[in-house]
């Protein structure tokens, strides 16, 4: 009955604190931050034909688009130098997708790219990965699909890092479970617990339930917080999936689309002309080409953010 009455007597002492400098930690939906080192751009071309019946490709970000006919563009992405055991490289990932782009485009999601070293890798159509230029088949990074839509039509790529909150992890003295709509804190046995009641969409916490022998674990957990009560019952604490990893890991996401103006002017006006491939009798010359576009306008290309 003593320890009850503590547990009881310990919660109305947090519950009477008066609310202190929020310390935003838990305000609504933090962003993910970009600043990890991974970059990824989708870069858009523009085609023209050389005397020899080859292709030359040049980056152009205000190239338009028209409904059927071709678009032009490459997925670029840059790897930082991290160790291997490094948790933002584990749990690196990459998604391309494609809105209104017709042909044999592929999209791929939550591919693991934390195999790759530091470097500069181009996306795989073929086998939805990512890989350097020297290895693409064939060799080239210049991929043309069909516009289906100029309103929609989109070529979107993103890379995630986040801290992984399936199981159960260490933050502090605490261990951490999450389930859609609870988050628990627990001392090392278990034998206290906080369990926090939250919005399965955006982490609002609406209840609190207590259980244990510790008097002072609620203060302390709130302390450790940097929450009250107060805070709680005023709705200010949003205990996302994103805020948990801001508070107690990482969350990084860098993002990057090409979407095409409309033009009444197809860009390939001669359209038996193809892309060289590996063994054609331009495709030295193409592919050449195609490499000094790309590292001249690589300062220019301008990444729009999803």
């Amino acid at each position: 009955m003593k320890k009850l009455f503590s547990i009881v007597l310990a919660v109305a002492m947090v519950l009477s604190v008066a609310s202190v400098a929020f310390a935003g930690a838990w305000d609504k939906a933090a962003p993910a931050s970009d600043a990890f080192g991974y970059k990824i751009e989708v870069v858009k071309f523009t085609r023209s034909t050389g005397a020899l019946g080859s292709s030359t490709y040049n980056v152009d970000p205000n190239a338009t688009a028209v409904n059927g006919a071709d678009v032009y563009f490459a997925i670029k992405l840059t790897v930082p130098d991290l160790k291997a055991t490094d948790n933002v490289r584990i749990n690196a990932k990459a998604t391309v997708s494609f809105t209104a782009i017709g042909g044999a485009a592929t999209p791929v999601a939550d591919l693991d790219i934390s195999a790759l070293a530091a470097g500069v890798y181009y996306y795989d159509n073929a086998t939805q990965t990512f890989d350097t230029i020297s290895n693409l088949s064939p060799v080239s990074p210049v991929y043309n699909f069909t516009c289906q839509d100029t309103e929609t039509a989109k070529v979107s790529a993103k890379v995630v890092s986040e801290r992984p909150l399936a199981g159960p992890f260490t933050v502090g003295d605490y261990t951490v479970s999450t389930t859609a709509t609870t988050v628990i804190f627990a001392d090392s046995t278990a034998a206290n617990t906080v369990t926090f009641t939250r919005d399965s969409s955006n982490g609002k916490v609406s209840a609190v339930a207590v259980a244990g022998t510790d008097a002072q674990f609620v203060a302390k957990l709130y302390t450790y917080l940097g929450i009250t009560a107060a805070d709680i019952s005023d709705g200010k604490v949003y205990m996302s999936d994103d805020n948990l990893r801001a508070f107690a890991g990482f969350a990084y996401k860098t993002t990057s689309e090409a979407t095409w103006k409309a033009n009444s002017t197809p860009i390939i006006l001669d359209p038996t002309i193809s892309i060289p491939k590996t063994g054609d009798n331009a495709s030295v010359i193409g592919f050449a080409m195609i490499m000094v576009a790309i590292v001249a306008a690589a300062v220019a290309v301008k990444k729009v953010n999803a």
